[in-house]
């Protein structure tokens, strides 16, 4: 039986079974047949032989006596034997003497003994000697048909036939359960991964019984697919995670700048198809920077955390707020009523920064700048509408912080300017067009020069002097304050060098320093690199800081300044009054001076308040220890107040504007002071008092 190509396993292991079954009694039936067949002509051939005895014993007498009636009465016994078809008698001359024949269809004897064929398979014979008393008398010969041994033989084939039908039954039977029972699980498996295969279903599983190979099969299956599953869940995991970085911050969970523009995009064709009205909301937090250099990275990212938590719960649903980079956010809102509401939402958004942050131990207050830009009053696509709102975030950064502003085209002009005068000033550091002059300090009571300070000043190839108050700004939201710091420090401290044999006693000399210079972990560094590049002693510097020092942390700030106190460093809080007032934190700090911003000298000769407000400051001062410095002195009456509140230091345009050649001011002082008074000035004596109009003569 040829298989066909189609034929199924199944298929195969029952034919195989009804195959082995047949084979099996196709060989048994045969193996039986032949040793049957070989058993029966054995017992035919010695029947005959026993017969053929029989009747030689028995025809003795006839052959002898010649009686043939009597041999054909013995032949004739042999009608009881169905299987003797021809018997045979010859006498001793081998004459046919009697003979016996079962019918008319059976052979006849020969008439001679001579002429009796070999026995055949068809008809075997046994041929007989008969003898009596040694004599011999004739033969036998008796001949045998194979009829019994063929009825025999086909009984036994139709045995076989039926045994045949209940062994194919039986192995058909057997291979069905067989192949139910190896297949089924195969099947189950057959299933399971075509389900695998087709609908990714890992959480698939087929039944185990037993502990076969099959079952082993079927466990090892299982184990195969959880580790699938296992590798499926990483993987959309891992993709998830992939997804989630790709369209998310890191840091504080909000959209990234990706999402963020897809959903602007997305935002502004609906406001376009239904006529809304959309808002873009450009958030910088003020001073985040220094947070970051001064107290490090993670405690700026947690307070990037806490902040965006804080915005994410005034926002609605309906809008965007993402974190696009470093300490900047935008909010997206989508179907104003009228534009007046993102001003409100901005408010709200600042209002939540008013409390401070406790981030690990660090009381932190941070503000932030806010731009505003109006969808379809001031830009018609996304980028046009996030550059405009960047540069009223600018705006509201240089009108004083801590606010939000609406974008006109008048602040276009400005970020355009304010960019420009950012790479002029990028080139201005290269071309060395950024150049220092001193102003100097007096001594109030002796009118004695004490020291200089040192001040950027910009000298633009075509706009002529660039006032510091617009491009120190820049240069600090850019980071050019940093190298540019440095370089007026290096030319300060150059310069200061050259004081020393000018005069009888030292001359210092002051640099302003930025919050964010002295933030950086270097700066302790580059301060003692270039004090031992110049020469300069230590105790003839003193560094100039401004109160936003104290918000990037009262510790850090603290040991940075007495690091450079212990070689020789001196420390004035600049403009003190007019930054975020840390009256608390002044003790906590190793400050030498204070110096007085002109703001409050304007009116202390001219009104009983502002005197009052210059002695309250004084008097703060002195009573912790600190030296006072009034800068701002721009008339006679101003000297005096500050000379009778007992101000220790003065500094302003009546005494001295700044210039850059400071050498030629303190030759020119000491001439001056000698033809003044009796004692020069520029000697390290006491000497008395000089009165308010001797002062202002040798100072003029």
């Amino acid at each position: 039986m040829r298989l066909g190509r189609n034929n199924t396993f199944a298929q195969k292991i029952t034919l195989a079974s009804l195959l082995a079954a047949g084979i099996a009694v196709g060989t048994l039936t045969t193996a039986f047949l032949v040793l049957d067949s070989i058993s029966s002509r054995g017992s035919l051939n010695a029947r005959l032989s026993t017969l053929a005895d029989v009747v030689g014993k028995n025809s003795t007498a006839a052959l002898s006596f010649r009686d043939q009636a009597a041999a054909i009465e013995v032949l004739e016994a042999f009608r009881a034997e169905p299987s003797l078809i021809t018997a045979c008698l010859y006498d001793s001359s081998g004459t046919l003497f009697a003979q016996y024949k079962r019918d008319s269809r059976t052979p006849t004897c020969p008439k001679g003994l001579k002429e009796v064929l070999a026995p055949s398979r068809e008809f075997p014979s046994v041929i007989r000697s008969v003898s009596h008393l040694d004599e011999f008398l004739g033969s036998v010969v008796l001949i045998s048909d194979v009829q019994e041994l063929k009825r025999r033989r086909e009984q036994l084939l139709l045995m076989a036939g039926i045994l045949l039908v209940l062994a194919l039954s039986m192995g058909g039977t057997s291979g069905f359960l067989l192949q139910r029972k190896i297949l089924k699980p195969i099947s189950d498996l057959s299933l399971a991964m075509e389900k695998v295969r087709a609908e990714r279903a890992y959480n698939a599983r087929v039944s185990i019984s037993g502990s076969d190979e099959i079952a082993h099969l079927g466990s090892g299956f299982n184990s195969m697919l959880s580790e699938l599953e296992r590798r499926e869940a990483e993987k959309i995991e891992f993709e998830a995670q992939l997804e989630l970085q790709a369209h998310n911050d890191a840091l504080t969970g909000l959209p990234n700048r990706r999402l963020f523009g897809d959903r602007l995009a997305l935002t502004l064709a609906t406001a376009d198809r239904r006529q809304l009205t959309v808002a873009m909301l450009y958030i910088d937090l003020d001073g985040f920077k220094l947070v970051n250099d001064s107290l490090g990275h993670p405690i700026g990212d947690s307070l990037l955390i806490e902040v965006a938590a804080r915005f994410s719960a005034r926002v609605r649903k309906s809008d965007t707020l993402a974190r696009i980079g470093g300490d900047e956010f935008t909010v997206i809102l989508s179907s104003l009523q009228a534009k007046e509401e993102a001003m409100i939402v901005g408010r709200t958004l600042l209002d939540t920064l008013s409390q401070p942050f406790d981030i690990k131990g660090h009381q932190l207050t941070i503000s932030a700048s806010i731009g505003i830009s109006i969808y379809p009053e001031n830009a018609l696509t996304g980028s046009e509408l996030m550059q405009q709102a960047d540069g009223a975030m600018y705006a509201a950064k240089r009108n004083g912080k801590n606010q939000a502003l609406y974008f006109t085209p008048d602040l276009g002009i400005q970020v355009r300017e304010r960019l420009t005068l950012e790479n002029q000033l990028r080139d201005a550091l290269a071309k060395g067009e950024i150049y220092v002059n001193y102003q100097p300090e007096f001594d109030a009571l002796s009118g004695r020069l004490v020291r200089f300070e040192a001040l950027a000043r910009w000298n633009h190839p075509t706009l002529g002097t660039i006032p510091p108050d617009k491009f120190i700004p820049v240069a600090e939201e850019s980071g050019l304050i940093i190298p540019m710091g440095a370089y007026i420090l290096e030319q300060a401290c150059i310069e200061a060098m050259k004081w020393q044999s000018l005069a009888s006693y030292p001359i210092q000399v002051a640099v302003n320093v930025s919050s964010i210079q002295f933030a950086r972990v270097l700066f302790i560094d580059e301060v003692v690199d270039i004090l031992n590049r110049t020469g300069l002693r230590p105790e003839l510097l003193q560094l100039e800081l401004t109160e936003s020092v104290m918000i990037g942390g009262i510790s850090s700030t603290a040991k940075k300044m007495e690091q450079l106190k212990s070689l020789g460093v001196t420390f004035a809080i600049d403009d003190f009054g007019t930054g975020y007032s840390c009256l608390s934190y002044l003790p906590s700090l190793p400050f030498d001076a204070l110096k007085v911003d002109r703001s409050f000298v304007k009116t202390c000769h001219s009104t009983p308040e502002g005197r009052i407000l210059v002695q309250s400051l004084i008097t703060l001062a002195q009573n912790i220890g600190l030296r006072v410095i009034v800068e701002g002195v721009e008339t006679a009456e101003q000297l005096a107040v500050i000379r009778d509140l007992g101000g220790n230091e003065v500094q302003g345009y009546l005494l001295g504007r700044p210039n850059s050649n400071p050498t030629a001011t303190i030759t020119s002082f000491c001439h001056r002071e000698k033809q003044a008074v009796a004692e020069p000035m520029c000697q390290p004596e006491e000497r008395p008092r000089p009165s308010v109009e001797a002062l202002e003569t040798v100072l003029t």
